[in-house]
């Protein structure tokens, strides 16, 4: 549960809109059927309102005729925060489990969700609007002012050719010549990323890639064959502990 104080709102809604005093903002069919015939609200009732940009909004609810709805802004209740966070590349995996691991990767705190194409990922098309919803759902509920960047699915060699981030791109080795991970963690004082890849593991070309580039460092998850989902939440979830710690320290 998010620990802030939501000012008894317990229904945030992200919008495209900018957010300011007085404004008033037209729902989306989507939000204007989830307050009516979901949440069953009354019209005047309060809801937040987020959009990555302005902080967090309260806002009067207007039900306009049979099915439209309107957001009257009210005032700012909380600022605009800074969510940095780690980026997460992954090979997809089937939906269900795919819609899973985004919304648990965004309560973690993932600044990026990138899904990514290896030799051999068995998932070869994804729904990039569906993504896209899942994080929006996961920021709603879990209190962010932020929903991360979902970029298009796209070939692991030309994300390596391309990398232009300063991050350090953590990738799982299942082989276990990667560093602990848990070790390397505690020691990463920098912006990271990580890369998680397929069930059938890293072809033997691509980690013969990935090691040869200055900015990857190859990790070990531990003895176990974990799912790429497993594997994802257990190193955001490292990350996590691992910057908690050196924030008490």
């Amino acid at each position: 549960m998010d620990h802030h104080n939501q000012n008894a709102v317990a229904t945030r809604l992200f919008v495209d809109e900018l957010l300011a005093v007085s404004q008033t903002i037209s729902a989306t069919p989507s939000h204007a059927h989830y307050l009516r015939h979901v949440l069953r609200i009354q019209g005047g009732s309060l809801v937040a309102l987020f959009n990555g940009v302005d902080g967090e909004w309260l806002a009067e609810v207007e039900f306009l005729h049979k099915s439209g709805c309107a957001f009257k802004v009210q005032k700012k209740c909380r600022p605009q925060e800074s969510e940095s966070g780690p980026w997460l590349l992954f090979a997809p995996i089937k939906q269900l489990r795919l819609d899973f691991l985004i919304q648990k990767s965004v309560e973690l705190g993932v600044e990026l969700i990138w899904p990514v194409r290896t030799l051999r990922t068995v998932v070869r098309n994804i729904n990039p609007t569906r993504i896209r919803a899942n994080a929006i759902e996961a920021a709603e509920q879990c209190g962010r002012l932020t929903v991360p960047q979902t970029p298009v699915y796209t070939n692991l060699v030309d994300i390596l050719n391309d990398w232009s981030s300063h991050r350090t791109l953590f990738w799982g080795d299942e082989t276990g010549e990667g560093a602990p991970a848990l070790e390397v963690l505690q020691k990463c004082a920098g912006e990271a990323a990580f890369l998680i890849g397929p069930e059938g593991g890293f072809d033997d070309s691509e980690r013969e890639i990935l090691r040869g580039q200055h900015y990857t460092q190859a990790i070990d998850l531990g003895a176990r064959l974990l799912r790429s989902d497993t594997a994802s939440l257990m190193v955001l979830s490292l990350w996590q502990g691992a910057l908690h710690h050196r924030i008490r320290s």
